[in-house]
This record gives C-alpha cells, sequence and structure tokens, in this order.
C-alpha cells in the first residue's frame, strides 16, 4: 500500500511539472519560422522625420497631406541568434499643390498631388547578440530594399497640357540601411544610415544617388506615454537627363525635417501627435521648390510586436 501511495505521488508531480516544463520550454525556444511577426524592421522605421514612412497619418505642412501605407514583414526567422525578416512596403500620399486649413471632414479642395511608392525589404537584426553588444532594449540591425517611386497628380475629365512636364519620377532604387538602437535609462536614442541607389530602369531616371540619416529620442515616461524628439535629413543627387541635343541637370533635392511630440503606444499600434519642422525641397511633383514649413501631424503605425523581441524592450 505504502509502495502504491509512492508511486501515485510520483506520478502525480511528475504530470503536474509536464505542463511547467513545456511552458519553459516553449520560452526558451520560441518558433524558429513566423507568419507576419510584424513590423519589417525590429527597430522600427515609425518615428522617423521622413516623409516616405509607409503609416496610415494626416499632416498639415501646411499643405494638407493624407497618408497611407504598410511597412510590415510577412515573414520572420529566428536562428543562431539572429532575426531575419522578409517584409513588404506601401505609400500612398495625397497633398494639396496650395495651403490649406485643416478639414477632418472632407477631403480638402484644389488640385491633388499624389506619388506612390511600392517596394520590399530584408532586414537582419542581431538579436540576442546585438542585446548584448548593445545593452538591455539595444538592438543593431542591418536592412536593404527594393522601390519603386512614381509622381501624380490629379487632372481634369476634359483632358489639358500637363502641369508638371518638367518633374520626373524618381523611379527604381535600391536602399540598404544600418541602424542601432540604444537604451540610456528610460530613454531609446536610435540612428539609421541609409543610402539610396538608382537604377537606370528608364533613360530619364532623376537621380543618382541619396543618402540620409534618421535619429530618434524616445522617452518611455509612462506606459500610457512616451514623448519623442526625431530628425530626418537626406539628399538626393541629380543627374543630367533628355536626349545628347537637349539635356538638362535635374536640381538636387534635399531636405531636414524635424517631429516634437508625444507617442500614446498601443497592443497593436502606436498613436503618434506631433509638431513638424523642415526646410528644403517639396516631395513628388513640389520636388523642384524650396519650402520652410511648420505644420503639424497624426501617425498611426501598425504592426509593431513581435514575439521573437523581448516583451520587456517591445512593451515598456
Amino acid at each position: 500500500m505504502i509502495r502504491g501511495a509512492v508511486r501515485a505521488a510520483a506520478m502525480t508531480a511528475i504530470l503536474t511539472a509536464i505542463p511547467f516544463a513545456c511552458d519553459a520550454a516553449g520560452k526558451e525556444a520560441p518558433d524558429p519560422v513566423t507568419v507576419m511577426p510584424g513590423d519589417a524592421r525590429v527597430i522600427s522605421h515609425s518615428t522617423s522625420a521622413s516623409r516616405n514612412v509607409g503609416a496610415l497619418s494626416y499632416q498639415v505642412l501646411p499643405r494638407v497631406a493624407l497618408g497611407t501605407g504598410c511597412d510590415f514583414a510577412f515573414l520572420g526567422f529566428r536562428f543562431a541568434g539572429l532575426e531575419l525578416r522578409v517584409g513588404m512596403f506601401g505609400l500612398i500620399e495625397v497633398e494639396t499643390r496650395d495651403p490649406a486649413p485643416a478639414n477632418f471632414m472632407s477631403v480638402p479642395s484644389g488640385t491633388y498631388l499624389w506619388r506612390g511608392v511600392l517596394g520590399y525589404s530584408l532586414a537582419l537584426s542581431l538579436g540576442e547578440i546585438g542585446e548584448r553588444l548593445v545593452g538591455p532594449r539595444g538592438q543593431l540591425e542591418f536592412s536593404v530594399s527594393f522601390r519603386h517611386e512614381s509622381e501624380h497628380y490629379t487632372g481634369t475629365r476634359s483632358g489639358g497640357p500637363p502641369l508638371y512636364p518638367e518633374v520626373p519620377n524618381v523611379g527604381d532604387f535600391v536602399m540598404p540601411d544600418f541602424a542601432v538602437r540604444k537604451a540610456i535609462g528610460p530613454v531609446d536614442l536610435e540612428l539609421r544610415f541609409q543610402v539610396k541607389a538608382f537604377l537606370p530602369s528608364s533613360p530619364d531616371y532623376a537621380y543618382s544617388a541619396g543618402p540620409g540619416a534618421d535619429l530618434v529620442l524616445r522617452w518611455r515616461a509612462h506606459r500610457l506615454l512616451h514623448p519623442f524628439l526625431s530628425f530626418f535629413a537626406e539628399r538626393l543627387f541629380g543627374r543630367y537627363v533628355g536626349p545628347v541635343d537637349a539635356r538638362r541637370q535635374i536640381p538636387d533635392n534635399t531636405m531636414v525635417r524635424g517631429l516634437l511630440g508625444v507617442i500614446i503606444p498601443g497592443e497593436a499600434a502606436d498613436l503618434m501627435l506631433f509638431a513638424a519642422a523642415s526646410h528644403g525641397n517639396g516631395k513628388g511633383l513640389l520636388a523642384f521648390g524650396e519650402y520652410d514649413t511648420i505644420g503639424w501631424g497624426i501617425r498611426v503605425g501598425f504592426l509593431k510586436r513581435s514575439p521573437f523581441e523581448d516583451e520587456g524592450a517591445a512593451g515598456n
């Protein structure tokens, strides 16, 4: 009887321990392949001051610009302490040709200028290695993207001459970038360096190369409110286009832009409210103009969670 009781007690202990052992094993060895793991990069691009952010946005620049986009990974692979994400990028931004007041209830009036960007990306983060090198919440990441950008405007139904015949499409380009995130107490410091290398996919592609850089400071002051400061600078080098007997120089395109605001973090997305200031050339069909602007905006950065990241780094 005593032996039977001992056997029963031992079996009960083993069966009780199995769920805890499985749970611990699951935490130590997550699935190496994940479908839709979240953002296209572990170090998200959603807080960048760049106008080329794949997110839902409403901005008064002071021209009204409505944007919808995505920058997500559809596959994630974890191996040898590293993480590889295969992602897709899309952006459609509609901007009024002339400055306009904020209007949340209907479409702004006037001629619409719009541009579309589509692309794909590969991003490799150093995962556990990066965190050991940079510290808690820190990370190092390398990525490369292939994108196409084209510029358009809405015309009249009766036709007519083109309004911007001298402004060419941006065209196709490859964009490698390197990003680092370093935690300094409750503040996350993010630096990103990128270079656009334009491809001769058409005889009149506008630019040859374009270096750019991001700096982001995010203060995790409270779980419901993160003040942030973001700067972006970029210079696209124009090239000569057109036939030999009528060649013309595309002017360089330079922009420096800053955002100051707050992030309201959520489970599925970050809501960003910010003031914005910029100096330099416009985007799309306004690329040949030079502007000094002060405005404001709202942006929603979706798909920020990843099962591969530590919950403390992703959710604090």
